[in-house]
């Protein structure tokens, strides 16, 4: 069988686009798995971390309180009226990052209808069940 150069450009054509169509084989360095660990560790740390960066002091009255037990796990709801007639809601939770073990006797210490000044951190997001926390509160009146 004769090859001529037309049958040798077509075979390498077909060869190339065959090459080319073929997923690459990526190879992962030791370098880019430590760059990889690191960015995930700094973004776990920020999600971790990220609602103690706001911090908040209310002076609010207390309309009403709640528990609420999810997975065995008490949460103290706190229904408080501001200053200027707004409702907001807030949690009493324990914290091992602001080293509060104390929730249930700030709630158990908590009276409707008086005033107090409530330091908190965290945001609320109204769709789904973040509330800030309280992490301490003084009596005003």
């Amino acid at each position: 069988m004769i090859k001529n150069k037309f049958y040798r450009y077509r075979f390498n054509n077909r060869y190339r686009l065959a090459r080319r169509s073929k997923i690459p084989n990526f190879r992962i360095s030791k370098f880019k798995l430590i760059i990889l660990g690191i960015c995930i560790i700094i973004m776990l740390n920020t999600i971790l971390f990220f609602p103690h960066f706001f911090r908040s002091t209310y002076i609010v009255t207390i309309a009403n309180k709640q528990i609420k037990t999810v997975d065995d796990k008490k949460i103290y709801l706190i229904y408080t009226q501001m200053e200027n007639g707004d409702t907001r809601v807030f949690k009493n939770t324990n914290s091992l990052l602001e080293f509060k073990f104390d929730s249930e006797d700030i709630y158990g210490g908590l009276r409707i209808n008086r005033t107090y000044e409530i330091k908190a951190y965290g945001f609320r997001i109204p769709l789904t069940e973040k509330y800030e926390n309280i992490v301490k509160i003084k009596g005003v009146k």
